[in-house]
């Protein structure tokens, strides 16, 4: 079987299929009804109107066939309703293979909500609604007959998390769907869950029927995380219907406005805004979103450090620009104070207390030394009364090393000798080091090829040091200082020289 294809079994094997509109699964869909889908057998353990859709009668029952008001475990159905990839087909007990992907045209979105928002992953929500036959369920009711014409949907958010979820449907709109099917035993008798079982979860895809031309509308809203007194924007989108539209909006606290875009402002609190739509054929349709208002922001202050992050010469200096803002008409003193993850830094910081004006800023040069190599992690924090802030610089001490290679030779006078001066970076230092070299007698002739070495992080670098006994040179020993200097560091090697 091709990767997708889908066994079709009686009574679905007369049903045609159609290719995933997501490309994060392979699965081919099986095109039902929604009556198709949910069946007609109502729940014989539930009592009219508060009654819905029986597992006995659905199309998929991927437990197996099931007597009449059975409520089969959501633990043993075939897959997780978690799951980023349920297989595309099942296949049961008795050999029959049903598929799992739906596909279901002109569905009516009901009201869109968010579900156990943060339970796993911070600040993402199941987005949960009832998808319904735009004609026999209008009004999408949570009671019989509605209920037969109703299923739970939920966007999962695994999949919002996975970057392969579809986009939230506007509340009223008209779409086609395609997801997974599920048996969610734990709400067979809530209303909001339409008496049922019954779910499409995770949806997987939906577009915007093509058999109908519904009035949709939505709206966003600047900023999203406004506070008390602050203007907010409200903008309208409206789609389908017949233009042009008409927008009236209900604030949430007693005020309405008309018109688009609209602007309103709050005390802290939360609040539910409507926006209703009226396109010229006299159609209507709403629109509702949440929005919670914040206090008042107090008055606070910003710290940062410029650079993040120092590599300094050991027993040369670094300083890093520490800058402090006035945050919401903030003024007052802040101190200044330093702390590292180990010994053997020094830090000062000039000056250590700072004066900020209400939208101001203040400057601190923050100096670090050290003899000692090594990365320090450092922890400057300004404090005003109760306020505390932090920001953080990376310290790193670097250095090099010089050494003779012999660091003692014998020369017999008039003749020459060569010695390597090996150069090596410690802890990632990288520059170039100059190179100057000292006689301890005008008979004694040296030079040095290269006199500068330009060190790699971690590298090796070497120079050629030369040493001539002339001739008249009196035998004895001689010391040859070879110095490597980096800015004001300079670290030294000398090299023994017997003249015989």
């Amino acid at each position: 079987m091709t990767p997708g294809a889908i066994m079709l079994v009686s009574p679905l094997s007369v049903q045609p299929t159609s290719p995933s509109w997501n490309s994060a699964t392979s699965c081919n869909a099986v095109v039902l009804t929604l009556e198709q889908f949910l069946g007609s057998v109502v729940n014989p353990k539930q009592t009219k109107p508060n009654a819905g859709a029986d597992y006995s009668g659905g199309a998929l029952p991927l437990e197996g066939a099931k007597s009449a008001g059975t409520n089969p475990a959501s633990t043993s159905w075939p897959y997780s309703k978690r799951s980023t990839s349920p297989p595309c087909t099942v296949t049961l007990a008795n050999g029959t293979v049903l598929p799992t992907l739906v596909e279901i045209h002109g569905v009516k979105v009901g009201f869109v909500s968010n579900d156990e928002c943060g339970s796993v992953f911070a600040n993402i929500c199941d987005k949960t609604f009832n998808s319904c036959n735009a004609v026999l369920a209008p009004n999408c009711a949570s009671s019989y007959p509605d209920t037969m014409h109703k299923v739970h949907t939920e966007i999962d958010m695994y999949w919002q998390k996975n970057g392969i979820a579809p986009p939230t449907p506007t509340s009223g709109s008209i779409i086609d769907v395609q997801g997974f099917v599920y048996w969610d035993d734990a709400h067979v008798s809530d209303s909001w869950h339409s008496f049922s079982g019954w779910e499409i979860h995770p949806l997987s895809a939906w577009r915007l029927s093509s058999s109908s031309s519904a009035l949709t509308a939505g709206f966003t809203y600047s900023p999203t995380t406004p506070t008390t007194g602050q203007t907010i924007t409200f903008t309208a989108s409206a789609s389908g219907g017949t233009s042009p539209y008409s927008f009236s909006w209900s604030f949430g606290d007693s005020t309405i406005g008309t018109g688009n875009p609209v602007t309103h402002s709050y005390s802290a609190g939360s609040y539910t805004v409507q926006l209703t739509v009226h396109d010229s054929a006299s159609a209507s349709t709403t629109a509702t979103r949440t929005v919670n208002v914040g206090p008042p922001p107090q008055p606070d202050f910003a710290i940062s450090a410029n650079p993040g992050s120092l590599t300094i010469l050991a027993g040369s200096s670094g300083s890093s620009k520490v800058s402090l803002n006035s945050l919401d008409g903030f003024s007052g003193q802040v101190t200044l104070s330093t702390s590292t993850d180990k010994t053997g830094l020094t830090i000062s910081c000039s000056p250590s207390s700072l004066t900020l004006i209400a939208a101001g800023s203040a400057n601190s040069t923050c100096t670090f030394t050290s003899p000692t190599i090594g990365t320090y992690a450092v922890t400057v924090t300004g404090t005003s009364g109760s306020l505390s802030h932090s920001t953080s610089i990376a310290v790193r001490i670097v250095d090099f090393t010089l050494s003779a290679l012999p660091n003692s030779i014998t020369i017999i006078h008039g003749h020459s000798a060569t010695v390597s001066i090996n150069l090596s970076s410690v802890n990632g230092f990288t520059g170039t080091v100059s190179l100057t070299q000292s006689d301890s007698s005008i008979n004694i002739k040296t030079s040095l090829n290269p006199n500068q070495v330009t060190l790699a992080p971690d590298g090796t670098g070497s120079s050629s040091l030369k040493i001539t006994a002339l001739k008249k040179t009196t035998p004895g020993t001689y010391l040859v200082t070879v110095t490597g200097t980096v800015g004001t560091v300079s670290h030294s090697v000398t090299v023994t020289v017997n003249v015989t």
